[in-house]
């Protein structure tokens, strides 16, 4: 990590006469795939199922150095039921971005999630409609982004790996303690305004 951030301090001073148009700060959103994988897996009768990225944002001290914040869900159905598994995340962390060509870039986004949420919803829900998952999460994001960095929209490629623990589970009778593992490769595709 202290690598890729000395490499940033050493572009950003290469790029600062081309960083004059580029976007400080950033808001988008996001729509993907996501798999199953841990205890919420094929093997419990979990399904991959839809990814959303409800709210990304970005902030940039230069061209190469910023931080990120996202706010996103996944929904995983469970087979031969109305039931599935809502499992939402806050993460944060820095962001690192590299030139790949003409109007291409690559943002490396490694956060930490500190809330990790699972719900059940569904038709067949019955007593497990009130209970909560709680829990946090690393994520190891990847952006393959097009466009130039400057006000307007930018489209993303979006590659992240989330593995992450639920600590308890919370419902009417109390809290109770959880070991489940939760991972999940995301594939998706994203729009952002740069300000």
């Amino acid at each position: 990590m202290v690598i890729l951030v000395s490499i940033g301090y050493s572009q950003s001073d290469d790029d600062n006469d081309s960083s004059v148009s580029q976007s400080k700060f950033y808001l988008g959103v996001g729509l993907g795939l996501a798999s199953t994988g841990g205890d919420v897996s094929s093997d419990n009768n979990y399904t991959s199922g839809i990814n959303l990225n409800f709210l990304n944002i970005g902030y940039r001290f230069n061209e190469t150095l910023g931080l990120t914040a996202n706010l996103g869900s996944a929904g995983h159905a469970i087979d031969n039921s109305d039931v599935a598994l809502g499992i939402g995340v806050f993460s944060f962390g820095p962001m690192i971005s590299f030139s790949v060509g003409d109007n291409t870039s690559w943002d490396f986004k490694p956060q930490y999630a500190p809330s990790m949420k699972g719900k059940y919803a569904g038709d067949d829900i019955g007593v497990i409609k009130n209970v909560t998952f709680n829990g946090s999460a690393f994520i190891i994001g990847n952006s393959l982004v097009f466009g130039d960095g400057s006000k307007g929209f930018d489209f993303s490629l979006d590659v992240d790996y989330l593995t992450g623990k639920f600590d308890d589970i919370s419902g009417p009778g109390g809290t109770i303690d959880d070991d489940s593992k939760y991972n999940s490769f995301r594939l998706g595709l994203g729009v952002r305004y740069n300000f």
